[in-house]
Protein backbone atom coordinates (compact mmCIF):
# COMPACT_ATOMS: atom_id res chain seq x y z
CA UNK A 1 0.00 0.00 0.00
CA UNK A 2 2.63 2.74 0.76
CA UNK A 3 4.28 1.87 -2.57
CA UNK A 4 1.06 2.98 -4.79
CA UNK A 5 -0.04 5.95 -2.33
CA UNK A 6 4.09 7.10 -2.18
CA UNK A 7 3.88 6.78 -6.38
CA UNK A 8 -0.36 8.20 -6.58
CA UNK A 9 1.55 11.21 -4.60
CA UNK A 10 4.56 12.02 -6.30
CA UNK A 11 2.93 11.61 -9.90
CA UNK A 12 0.59 13.96 -9.01
CA UNK A 13 2.74 16.53 -7.44
CA UNK A 14 4.54 16.42 -10.44
CA UNK A 15 1.68 16.77 -12.83
CA UNK A 16 0.17 19.02 -11.12
CA UNK A 17 2.74 21.59 -10.86
CA UNK A 18 4.03 20.65 -14.44
CA UNK A 19 0.55 21.70 -15.79
CA UNK A 20 0.54 24.83 -13.11
CA UNK A 21 4.33 25.89 -13.71
CA UNK A 22 5.40 24.55 -16.85
CA UNK A 23 6.07 26.17 -20.38
CA UNK A 24 3.32 24.31 -21.95
CA UNK A 25 3.25 27.16 -24.75
CA UNK A 26 7.09 25.28 -25.65
CA UNK A 27 6.58 22.22 -24.75
CA UNK A 28 8.02 20.91 -27.82
CA UNK A 29 11.45 22.52 -27.81
CA UNK A 30 11.76 20.58 -24.33
CA UNK A 31 10.89 17.22 -25.69
CA UNK A 32 13.83 16.15 -26.63
CA UNK A 33 15.30 16.74 -23.43
CA UNK A 34 12.42 14.98 -21.75
CA UNK A 35 13.38 12.23 -23.96
CA UNK A 36 16.69 11.96 -22.98
CA UNK A 37 15.70 12.09 -19.20
CA UNK A 38 12.95 8.88 -19.76
CA UNK A 39 15.69 6.84 -21.52
CA UNK A 40 18.27 7.01 -19.00
CA UNK A 41 15.55 5.46 -16.95
CA UNK A 42 15.21 2.91 -19.79
CA UNK A 43 18.47 2.62 -20.37
CA UNK A 44 19.30 1.70 -16.46
CA UNK A 45 16.35 -0.70 -16.55
CA UNK A 46 18.40 -2.46 -19.59
CA UNK A 47 21.81 -2.48 -18.61
CA UNK A 48 21.34 -2.99 -14.86
CA UNK A 49 18.80 -5.64 -15.72
CA UNK A 50 20.71 -8.83 -14.19
CA UNK A 51 22.34 -6.62 -11.50
CA UNK A 52 20.16 -3.82 -10.45
CA UNK A 53 20.95 -1.19 -8.09
CA UNK A 54 17.53 -0.19 -7.30
CA UNK A 55 14.13 -0.85 -7.02
CA UNK A 56 10.59 0.26 -6.52
CA UNK A 57 9.42 -3.06 -5.56
CA UNK A 58 5.98 -2.92 -7.61
CA UNK A 59 3.01 -3.89 -5.85
CA UNK A 60 0.80 -2.51 -8.32
CA UNK A 61 1.75 -2.65 -11.73
CA UNK A 62 4.00 -4.85 -14.06
CA UNK A 63 8.09 -3.64 -13.58
CA UNK A 64 8.03 -2.49 -17.16
CA UNK A 65 4.25 -0.59 -17.07
CA UNK A 66 5.79 0.75 -13.62
CA UNK A 67 8.60 1.99 -15.35
CA UNK A 68 6.74 3.65 -18.17
CA UNK A 69 4.28 5.42 -15.75
CA UNK A 70 7.11 7.03 -13.43
CA UNK A 71 9.18 8.35 -16.81
CA UNK A 72 5.41 9.98 -18.00
CA UNK A 73 4.67 10.40 -14.72
CA UNK A 74 7.36 12.10 -13.12
CA UNK A 75 10.61 12.30 -15.34
CA UNK A 76 8.72 14.28 -18.59
CA UNK A 77 6.88 16.78 -16.17
CA UNK A 78 9.94 17.04 -14.08
CA UNK A 79 12.06 18.08 -17.15
CA UNK A 80 9.26 20.65 -18.84
CA UNK A 81 9.41 22.17 -15.23
CA UNK A 82 13.48 22.10 -14.66
CA UNK A 83 13.78 23.77 -18.20
CA UNK A 84 10.91 25.99 -18.14
CA UNK A 85 12.82 28.05 -15.25
CA UNK A 86 16.23 27.52 -15.77
CA UNK A 87 18.08 30.90 -15.29
CA UNK A 88 20.78 32.24 -17.12
CA UNK A 89 23.15 33.24 -14.48
CA UNK A 90 26.28 30.70 -13.26
CA UNK A 91 25.46 31.36 -9.88
CA UNK A 92 21.23 31.19 -9.93
CA UNK A 93 22.02 27.72 -12.23
CA UNK A 94 23.96 26.33 -9.00
CA UNK A 95 21.45 27.24 -6.97
CA UNK A 96 18.86 25.91 -9.11
CA UNK A 97 20.30 22.82 -9.63
CA UNK A 98 20.81 22.32 -6.12
CA UNK A 99 17.13 22.59 -5.03
CA UNK A 100 16.03 20.09 -7.89
CA UNK A 101 19.01 18.10 -6.35
CA UNK A 102 17.21 18.39 -2.62
CA UNK A 103 13.83 17.85 -4.23
CA UNK A 104 15.05 14.43 -5.71
CA UNK A 105 16.74 13.74 -2.83
CA UNK A 106 13.94 14.75 -0.17
CA UNK A 107 11.66 12.46 -2.02
CA UNK A 108 14.66 9.38 -1.94
CA UNK A 109 14.65 10.31 1.65
CA UNK A 110 11.19 9.72 1.72
CA UNK A 111 11.19 6.76 -0.19
CA UNK A 112 14.01 4.61 2.09
CA UNK A 113 11.39 5.69 5.28
CA UNK A 114 8.40 4.40 3.85
CA UNK A 115 10.32 1.17 2.52
CA UNK A 116 9.31 1.94 -0.76
CA UNK A 117 12.66 1.59 -2.14
CA UNK A 118 15.50 -0.83 -1.78
CA UNK A 119 19.22 -0.42 -2.81
CA UNK A 120 21.71 -3.49 -4.30
CA UNK A 121 24.65 -5.00 -4.71
CA UNK A 122 26.59 -1.61 -2.82
CA UNK A 123 24.35 1.40 -3.90
CA UNK A 124 23.31 3.41 -1.45
CA UNK A 125 21.97 7.21 -0.54
CA UNK A 126 25.81 8.84 -1.55
CA UNK A 127 25.85 7.21 -4.92
CA UNK A 128 21.96 8.93 -5.40
CA UNK A 129 22.76 11.54 -4.28
CA UNK A 130 26.32 11.74 -6.78
CA UNK A 131 23.96 10.46 -9.82
CA UNK A 132 21.53 13.71 -8.91
CA UNK A 133 24.13 16.02 -8.86
CA UNK A 134 25.28 14.94 -12.43
CA UNK A 135 21.56 14.08 -13.76
CA UNK A 136 20.47 17.53 -13.19
CA UNK A 137 23.36 19.75 -14.76
CA UNK A 138 23.27 16.98 -17.78
CA UNK A 139 19.52 17.93 -18.01
CA UNK A 140 19.84 21.19 -18.92
CA UNK A 141 23.48 21.02 -20.70
CA UNK A 142 21.08 18.78 -22.99
CA UNK A 143 18.88 21.17 -23.66
CA UNK A 144 21.85 23.32 -25.49
CA UNK A 145 24.15 20.68 -26.95
CA UNK A 146 22.40 17.00 -27.08
CA UNK A 147 25.48 15.44 -28.35
CA UNK A 148 28.26 16.29 -25.99
CA UNK A 149 25.64 15.05 -23.29
CA UNK A 150 24.89 11.89 -24.40
CA UNK A 151 28.91 11.33 -24.72
CA UNK A 152 29.00 12.44 -21.25
CA UNK A 153 26.12 10.27 -19.94
CA UNK A 154 27.50 7.48 -21.59
CA UNK A 155 31.18 8.07 -20.08
CA UNK A 156 29.29 8.54 -16.59
CA UNK A 157 27.55 4.74 -17.51
CA UNK A 158 30.86 3.00 -18.13
CA UNK A 159 32.10 4.43 -15.18
CA UNK A 160 29.14 3.05 -12.81
CA UNK A 161 29.00 -0.05 -15.22
CA UNK A 162 32.60 -0.81 -14.25
CA UNK A 163 32.22 0.56 -10.29
CA UNK A 164 29.47 -2.05 -9.84
CA UNK A 165 31.18 -4.49 -11.90
CA UNK A 166 28.46 -5.28 -14.49
CA UNK A 167 29.63 -7.30 -17.47
CA UNK A 168 30.22 -5.63 -20.91
CA UNK A 169 31.01 -8.50 -22.77
CA UNK A 170 29.10 -12.04 -22.02
CA UNK A 171 31.71 -14.81 -20.43
CA UNK A 172 31.24 -18.02 -21.87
Amino acid sequence: MNYILIRIISASLFLVSAYLWGDWKNWKKYYPTMCFFGMGDLIYIAVFNDKPLWDFPTNFLVSPLDELALVFTCFFPTTLLFLSHYPKKLFRQIVYNTMWIGIYMSIEIINIKLGTIKYYNGWNIWWSLLHNTIQFPLIALHHKNPILTWIIALAFLIVIMKTFNVEFIVNS
